[in-house]
């Protein structure tokens, strides 16, 4: 199946959790960090145009670091999904790939994966790894009350994959309060979000402790 994509990355946060520091854009291994998904998803077979949702204050270094005939920088908004949303709304395409500029480490091989499950009848479909972890709930003044069964637990990733009719639809038909990612909106539309296998390597850059962590993780990635 052939898809027109927009792929939208998101890069328009404020980098609270990790002391203001605009994430996206700093130094990783010599390369700042959206060019390495910026790379990769402008290269990509099916996509033909490139959303980068940018701050008030990035917005000019985007524009001129990501140069490229398929680029068009997007102001984003007071909310992750808000950001999304400007992003979805300026697309032109029949689909849309949402990313996490924070989110450096992706491959052409986890997008053959991901629009390979884009079959008809699934509206949605997104990266996950499983939970390897014990996961345990605590009350309201952190005691334990129970042991979560993490069988089907998944933690989930970007890029995720959207029929943007769906997408637009659920919008239209949601708020976006409480919404951490675009599947959630598929989701209580009824709408159908198929799973596929995410990789490691795909971490999301939070705090100052997760840079130190990608330092390395770019050192082998750039050698490969």
């Amino acid at each position: 199946m052939d898809f027109s994509v927009s792929a939208i990355i998101v890069a328009a946060g404020k980098g609270k959790r990790i002391g203001g520091l605009d994430k996206s854009f700093v130094d990783l291994n010599g390369k700042p960090v959206i060019s390495y998904s910026f790379d990769c998803l402008s290269r990509y077979k099916f996509v033909k145009e490139m959303i980068v949702v940018l701050n008030s204050k990035n917005i000019k270094e985007g524009k001129v670091l990501l140069a490229s005939d398929k680029l068009t920088a997007v102001p984003g908004g007071d909310t992750r999904a808000e950001s999304v949303r400007n992003g979805v709304l300026k697309s032109k395409e029949e689909f849309v790939l949402v990313h996490d500029a924070a989110r450096p480490f992706i491959t052409e091989e986890l997008l053959d994966r991901i629009f390979d499950e884009l079959t008809p009848g699934v509206d949605a479909v997104i990266p996950v790894i499983p939970v390897k972890s014990t996961v345990k709930y605590i009350d309201g003044n952190s005691f334990v009350e129970k042991t979560v069964d993490r069988k089907g637990l998944v933690v989930v990733q970007t890029p995720q994959l959207f029929r943007k009719k769906a997408l637009l639809d659920a919008y239209r038909r949601s708020n976006l309060i409480g919404i951490t990612d675009e599947a959630m909106l598929i989701e209580k539309m009824g709408g159908k979000v198929k799973a596929v296998g995410g990789i490691e390597e795909n971490l999301k850059i939070t705090t100052p402790f997760d840079l130190i962590l990608m330092e390395g993780v770019a050192k082998k990635w750039n050698k490969e």
